[in-house]
């Protein structure tokens, strides 16, 4: 069995944000930083999302996750987290998860307006063994190895800008271009993930009252990969083409925040992708947010969300092979409720210990029965705040 690269890259990872911290505290003109180390551990029902046909087994499971926060005197900001999960049977369910966001943000007056812009970038790398839908076992294809399939890099470039009215309505332009590498493999007929967008949004939010606001949002995103080939409707391949993706993104939301303690959050939201081809793989996504955020007191806070979503295909009615599919293969109708409690350990006068208590729990359906699956993860950990 190939050894997973989450295991392989957790000693650079956490160096690497080491390293980020030790820089920050050496440049000197850091107004704030935060550092937390967290180690949690738990139970996990369904590791690899398979289908109960495939009678997958509850795991144990420990993750490592070390979180740096710095904001300068100068508008600078950065951040960077990097989160290693280890199965203690089966370390094919090993993953890491690495992000770096760096930025700069200030202000400026335009006829008497003030504005406000923010300029960042960011990257992310994330490592997990992919193991086939159909047979539970490491994917293959062609007789060889591809369980570092949707193993990938991103970076994302990223630019807005924004003002109030005296109504303290918010008005807000945002682009991103975003570059997004996977694993690559030189192994006859397997396509490449491998694209780049470009992706612009509006969104207003209106100020109700002190605690309503309500939020709209419209985006356009236009996707293009590598080497990737456009489909007929039989999902053939057509020599020649470079397959493209146009995204258009709408989205409603209400926030009530009655004070600094409590944030309710209701966001509907909806998708529609067009491919540049015979519309074979045009898609609509929709989905219904809800999140809830209180602060019980000084020592405890509990956040609640669920995300029930549905994704459907225009013009597809049969599935083919997995090792040539995206990871939102087949159609697909669930939801995912998450559940997060913390409480300071006020132990000999110390306010830096967090114990965290967690539930996660997803059950998806799809006319394709390799992509339903239901799953619970339950842990508990200690998070702790280093400066």
């Amino acid at each position: 069995m190939q050894k997973s690269q989450a295991s392989i890259n957790t000693p650079l990872s956490v160096i690497q944000i080491i390293c980020c911290l030790l820089w920050a505290i050496a440049s000197g003109s850091a107004s704030a930083v935060e550092f937390f180390v967290s180690g949690h551990g738990g139970l996990d029902t369904n590791p690899h999302k398979l289908s109960s046909s495939l009678d997958p087994e509850l795991e144990l499971f420990s993750a490592v996750d070390v979180m740096l926060s710095n904001r300068f005197e100068n508008n600078l900001w950065f951040d960077a987290r990097s989160i290693h999960a280890f199965y203690l049977d089966d370390d094919r369910g090993d993953w890491s998860k690495t992000e770096i966001d760096s930025g700069y943000e200030s202000e400026f007056e335009l006829n008497k307006r003030k504005f406000k812009y923010e300029l960042s970038a960011d990257w992310t790398d994330k490592d997990k063994n992919y193991v086939s839908r159909t047979t539970g076992e490491d994917a293959t294809s062609g007789g060889e190895s591809i369980v570092d399939r949707y193993d990938y890099d991103m970076t994302n470039l990223n630019a807005e800008i924004s003002f109030r009215t005296e109504q303290k309505t918010r008005y807000r332009l945002s682009y991103q271009q975003r570059d997004k590498d996977y694993e690559d493999f030189s192994i006859p007929g397997l396509s490449d993930f491998d694209y780049s967008h470009d992706r612009f949004k509006f969104d207003v939010q209106v100020r109700l009252q002190d605690q309503h606001r309500v939020r709209a949002e419209i985006g356009t995103t236009n996707r293009v990969y590598d080497d990737r080939r456009v489909e007929n409707l039989n999902g053939d391949e057509i020599p020649g083409t470079d397959l493209e993706y146009d995204t258009s993104d709408y989205a409603l939301g209400y926030i009530y925040l009655p004070d600094k303690n409590f944030l309710f959050v209701l966001e509907l939201s909806f998708s529609d992708r067009s491919d540049n081809g015979s519309g074979y793989r045009d898609q609509t996504y929709d989905r219904l947010y809800l999140s809830m955020r209180k602060q019980l007191n000084e020592n405890e806070s509990i956040r609640v969300s669920l995300n029930y979503s549905e994704l459907a295909y225009d013009n597809r009615s049969f599935s083919v092979s997995e090792a040539d599919e995206e990871e939102d293969a087949f159609d697909s109708d669930g939801y995912q409720l998450k559940l997060d409690y913390r409480k300071k350990l006020l132990l000999n006068g110390e306010e830096n210990l967090t114990v965290i208590f967690a539930l996660d729990v997803s059950d998806f359906d799809s006319s394709d029965s390799r992509y339903r699956y239901d799953r619970a993860i339950v842990s508990v950990g200690i998070m702790y705040e280093i400066i």
